[in-house]
């Protein structure tokens, strides 16, 4: 067993051995209450951008759909003649400086997330520890940037956002400590704060809802030809994602397959597609799949739904400033 897996079954399964780390959670306390008072008081510094921002975030690690509401985010605004560009931390790309991402940049070197917005919405995006420089090298080369999405960054305090967006997340968790005994980020009390508005991903919410749903057609990574999943035969589900077991649910209801959970932004290679199956991959996982040599691999492509009501309350903010 991986330690990522480890963590993720104590945090959505059953704890137990967690209990251990509780002390070093204390500790996260006192340095989370203690930068929110820095900063209170203007001992820590916070930055502004010259140009509208969003930060999409959530309060428990891994997998909550942060990256796909970006995604729908930023098409939407650019539906409405807005200017978008994208910053992200890049994480788990070997970068050292801030960093452009371009359709064929390398994910080892800024991140499978980054890339995939890349691709995906065509518009720019830059990557840094610092979300501030990030945003300051976006608008020096694309100047006729309106606004700047924040992928994550919630907890990036030295930035000031226009708009907080957090996704509360539906899944159960065995408790709500801060990390590493628990899975939060920040304490759960930050959803009742003014000035965040709180999305549900949970299918079964009818108000300020943000989820989606499994396409029923797959697409071949190597030839883009899509095909209804229910006429593949011999499938097995390879991802590696924060938080699997939603999508493998999901996937169950629509057929019958063999899976392997990988740790959240594995590199697959070769060795990972060698058996006689039809392989499904998630759009996260694809972007680090180009060069794999298999021409069974399928990509699982979602269809999101936002609440209408919170989509028009949003985009009037910011159309109307």
């Amino acid at each position: 067993m991986s330690i990522e897996k480890f963590f993720t079954d104590q945090y959505y399964k059953q704890a137990n051995l967690i209990w251990l780390l509780a002390p070093l959670s204390l500790i996260n306390y006192f340095i989370y209450y203690l930068r929110i008072g820095l900063y209170k008081f203007n001992i820590f510094k916070q930055k502004k951008l010259p140009v509208t921002t969003i930060v999409v975030g959530n309060l428990i690690v891994g997998g909550s759909g942060k990256t796909q509401l970006v995604i729908y985010l930023a098409k939407l605004l650019k539906k409405n003649n807005i200017n978008v560009g994208i910053i992200s931390r890049g994480y788990k790309g070997k970068f050292k400086n801030t960093t452009e991402v371009f359709d064929n940049s390398n994910p080892v070197d800024v991140g499978d997330e980054a890339l995939l917005l890349k691709q995906k919405l065509n518009i720019p995006v830059f990557i840094s520890k610092s979300r501030f420089d990030a945003g300051n090298a976006l608008i020096k080369k694309y100047n006729d940037t309106d606004l700047i999405i924040s992928d994550d960054g919630l907890q990036h305090k030295s930035l000031i956002f226009d708009y907080k967006i957090l996704i509360n997340d539906d899944r159960y968790v065995t408790n709500h400590l801060l990390l590493p005994a628990g899975p939060f980020r920040e304490p759960l009390s930050k959803i009742l704060d003014n000035d965040i508005l709180v999305l549900s991903n949970s299918l079964e919410s009818k108000k300020d809802f943000f989820n989606f749903s499994l396409n029923q057609k797959v697409t071949n990574l190597k030839t883009n030809e899509k095909i209804a999943l229910n006429k593949l035969p011999n499938l097995h589900l390879s991802i590696g994602i924060g938080y699997p077991y939603r999508l493998i649910n999901s996937l169950k209801k629509l057929c019958d397959f063999k899976y392997r959970i990988y740790d959240d932004h594995y590199y697959f290679t070769n060795n990972d597609f060698k058996d006689n199956f039809n392989y499904l991959i998630t759009e996260k996982d694809s972007v680090k799949c180009t060069n794999i040599k298999n021409n069974n691999i399928w990509v699982l492509k979602s269809d999101p739904r936002m609440c209408p009501v919170f989509e028009k309350k949003l985009l009037g903010k910011i159309l109307n400033g």
